[in-house]
């Protein structure tokens, strides 16, 4: 690999560290981890129906991870799981009011940093932004997948 593309991949992988410690910090000291952040926001935010395994698709989440955070939830009263009809053991997850209310106090501020800061960007730079990393994640998997780890 050439010194360019050595420095281009390095700093790639430097800003999506950073990307996510952004994250990670504005949400650290409300006492919530990066990736309870997430489930939060995903809840918070749709309108539509998540199970425990729709999050861990979306998010890339471990299952475990996702069934722990929501497990706290449920048990501080901020969710309840109800039981898909016609399904072995789907559960899709609600926001009780409380959990709303509590979600939205750190959801909806950084939620709207978010967006303040894309609307900055020039919509151009932006999906180009987006495409390039859209495009890069999906031939990492594939070299990922081909690689053999020794």
């Amino acid at each position: 690999m050439d010194n360019y593309r050595k420095e281009q991949l390095e700093v790639v992988a430097q800003q999506l560290k950073e990307l996510v410690a952004t994250y990670r910090d504005a949400v650290g000291h409300i006492g919530i981890s990066e990736n309870e952040y997430w489930i939060w926001y995903t809840l918070v935010l749709s309108d539509g129906e998540y199970s425990q395994r729709d999050i861990c698709d979306t998010w890339s989440f471990a299952k475990q991870t996702v069934n722990t955070i929501v497990s706290h939830m449920v048990q501080k009263g901020y969710a309840v799981l109800e039981v898909v009809p016609g399904t072995r053991n789907r559960k899709i997850i609600r926001l009780t009011e409380a959990g709303k209310e509590y979600g939205k106090r750190f959801v909806i501020p950084v939620h709207n940093a978010s967006q303040r800061a894309i609307e900055r960007l020039d919509p151009e730079e932006f999906i180009a932004g987006s495409v390039a990393l859209r495009k890069f994640i999906t031939i990492l998997k594939e070299e990922m997948t081909d690689a053999k780890f020794e």
